[in-house]
């Protein structure tokens, strides 16, 4: 049985790797080429199916190369996508991404293609109501916002990756009970100059149940009861930062699933978004939970504050 439902982005990524990254207008010659599937809401999921925990991934695709290739990595990784609306003629969701071999940062070129966008009528509501948790990324707007409202009719868990401010996106803000958003995303939307402060506003307007501000090599904290509690980052030899704050979403989210409380579902995440950064790969570095026990048995995090 499904315990996650995502609703989100999944695309068809080309990943290089370069010694840097080339100036405009001048060219500069890669090491590896590789493809695969990306996308928050994507990889969030192959994240918790790596992690054990049954996932599920609704919306709509293109009929072409990049619809087909992300329907099979989402086999591969277990996730569910059966219930995927194919659309003829359309081409699905793609982006290059180049990744400094140097530095270990990513540059993305994206385009959505010409695939429509879900409706409600894409979301199974029998699998939904039966599920744990339906995780969203801010994409698919619309019908992530319809899947929210029955979710919170079933009793249903809604978590939000909040990375990008997207148009209309504080109309879904009311509806989540877990809300990650960025550092960047919290500052932007609250207009606050500082991490706390927009976490305080965004507890003091929507109320979620658990709020945790990410702030990428700093680690970030969890807005509870009115102050910073801070969870520990994992230092580690980085090769590929790609994937890594879907992948910390995923794992909380399966962590909670599998009964850890809220702080400690954030360091499990904080753990397996760090040995994934150690592995090539959005989705095929993600480790798989006994790797990150063992990675936590073996190395101790550090808190860092601003």
């Amino acid at each position: 049985m499904t315990e996650v439902v995502g609703i989100g982005s999944a695309l068809f990524d080309i990943l290089m790797t370069a010694d840097g990254f080339p100036q405009e207008d001048t060219k500069l010659q890669g090491k590896d080429t590789k493809v695969q599937c990306g996308g928050p809401c994507a990889t969030a999921l192959v994240a918790m199916s790596k992690l054990g925990v049954k996932s599920e991934y609704m919306g709509t695709l293109g009929d072409d190369m990049y619809g087909s290739f992300i329907k099979g990595e989402f086999s591969n990784y277990g996730v569910e996508c059966g219930r995927v609306r194919t659309v003829a003629g359309t081409q699905s969701f793609h982006s290059f991404v180049l990744l400094n071999l140097r530095s270990t940062s990513r540059t993305c070129i994206w385009s959505k293609g010409t695939v429509p966008a879900p409706s409600g009528e894409d979301i199974d509501l029998g699998v939904l109501k039966n599920a744990k948790y339906l995780h969203l990324d801010g994409h698919q707007l619309d019908a992530a916002i319809y899947a929210a409202k029955k979710a919170h009719e079933f009793g249903v868990k809604v978590s939000h990756d909040a990375g990008g401010t997207y148009p209309g996106i504080e109309r879904l803000l009311p509806y989540d009970d877990v809300l990650i958003p960025s550092e960047e995303f919290s500052l932007k939307i609250t207009g606050s100059a500082a991490a706390a402060d927009a976490a305080a506003k965004l507890y003091e307007a929507y109320h979620p149940e658990t709020l945790i501000i990410t702030q990428g090599s700093r680690g970030g904290f969890i807005w509870q009861d009115g102050r910073e509690l801070r969870y520990p980052v994992f230092p580690v030899d980085a090769v590929d930062s790609n994937g890594a704050g879907d992948t910390f979403h995923g794992a909380f989210v399966a962590a909670r699933i599998k009964g850890m409380d809220v702080y400690d579902a954030a360091c499990f995440a904080s753990a397996t978004s760090a040995l994934k950064c150690t592995r090539f790969g959005a989705q095929q570095g993600i480790p798989h939970f006994d790797e990150v026990k063992e990675f936590m048995k073996n190395n101790r995090g550090e808190i860092r504050n601003d």
